[in-house]
């Protein structure tokens, strides 16, 4: 057998004592970045003060020249949570569960509260091995054995924010997605079209490309992860309260608004393209891809939706059916050098990676040159 499991307990401070000694480690190179939104921290912290169970903490114990150092495989964020409480980063929230709590950091809370945070028990399960091992295989090894959903559908059932309620409404609401073919049977089971839905919404609301990697997506459904009705009015109301400041990040309610009428100017004028000339349906065979890149051209360039939409379907019409002919010579080993030099670069950033950013940015440009001719 590679590696010994050793199954414990440690209460809280135990953690904050490894953390001083510098025999902590939160962030080796395996783990994934934390995207616990406002709400999940302050929901852990009730946790802790109500002395709730909570799921095992697993650390790999690797042995130093300095003495031993503890890895964490998983539960970073929820240890992340109660070491950041206790060293002032974060501070309960107004409306906290536990009323005498409410608004307290942690060098505010009486001798008895700091007692009960301190004592509070993890359950610990200890991975050590005298031979060379994966580690990185090992944590994807305990999160995929926690995790049977794809990525959407873990979203849905751990988000319940303005932001996926409105990706969700939008699909249901809306037939343009349908006709666009984002949402069918097969996509639809697994929330793919939820997903390339709210990912649209955010290329809008972060003003650049998004999509890519899947964390990048829960860090923004976590910066989104909010009511509409506990939102600031106004830009004025968030420097009044540092709390909110944090958990909104800026958006308020007007933000949100703008928003909404955006996106509806967006999807208004692809659906008159669409009326056009079916400019989008007849070629759909790399809709992710291909329509990405319309609504960005579409929703981050002023210009582009200021000209005609029957132009603008014209023009996209007859650029994708040339990426449509390089996809077919290079399938039959011919060169693509005759076709627009704007066409070339849009197809040579289609394939492979095509959804990293850097592509993204480059079939933005290549189109956006086409469309501006």
């Amino acid at each position: 057998m590679n590696f010994l499991r050793s199954p414990n307990q440690q209460d809280l401070s135990w953690f904050i004592d490894m953390l001083t000694q510098n025999r902590l480690e939160l962030n080796p190179p395996y783990q994934r970045k934390s995207v616990w939104t406002y709400k999940d921290k302050q929901f852990f912290l009730d946790t802790v003060f109500n002395n709730f169970p909570c799921p095992a903490v697993y650390l790999q114990k690797e042995n130093t020249s300095k003495g031993p150092l503890y890895n964490v495989v998983d539960g970073k964020q929820r240890l992340s949570t109660v070491l950041d409480f206790h060293s002032g980063k974060i501070r309960l929230a107004k409306n906290f569960g536990i009323s005498r709590l409410r608004g307290q950091k942690f060098t505010d809370l009486s001798d008895g509260d700091v007692s009960d945070f301190y004592n509070y028990i993890f359950m610990v399960e200890q991975i050590r091995s005298d031979v060379q091992v994966d580690w990185g295989e090992v944590f994807q090894r305990v999160n995929k054995n926690q995790k049977k959903l794809g990525e959407q559908e873990l979203r849905h059932a751990r988000f319940d924010g303005w932001l996926i309620e409105r990706a969700e409404t939008e699909l249901s609401e809306s037939p343009l997605w349908k006709r666009f073919g984002v949402s069918t049977s097969a996509r639809s089971r697994r929330m793919k079209d939820v997903e390339f839905v709210s990912i649209l919404m955010l290329v809008l609301l972060e003003r650049k490309f998004v999509g890519f990697p899947q964390d990048k997506i829960d860090e923004l459904y976590a910066k989104y992860d909010f009511t509409f009705s506990e939102l600031p009015d106004s830009e004025d109301e968030i420097q009044l309260d540092d709390d909110v400041d944090e958990f909104f990040f800026g958006t308020t309610k007007e933000t949100v608004t703008e928003f909404n009428r955006t996106f509806d100017q967006c999807k208004n004028f692809l659906s008159k393209m669409e009326d056009h000339n079916n400019c989008v349906t007849e070629h759909k065979r790399r809709i992710t891809t291909d329509l990405y890149s319309l609504w960005a051209a579409v929703a981050l360039e002023a210009d582009v939706i200021q000209m005609q939409a029957s132009t603008v379907a014209e023009k996209y019409s007859n650029f994708i059916s040339q990426v449509d002919d390089a996809f077919a010579l290079t399938k039959d080993g011919m060169p693509t050098d005759n076709l627009d030099k704007h066409v070339q670069l849009y197809f040579g950033n289609s394939t492979g990676a095509a959804t990293e950013v850097d592509n993204r940015k480059r079939r933005h440009e290549a189109l956006l040159e086409f469309l501006r001719q």
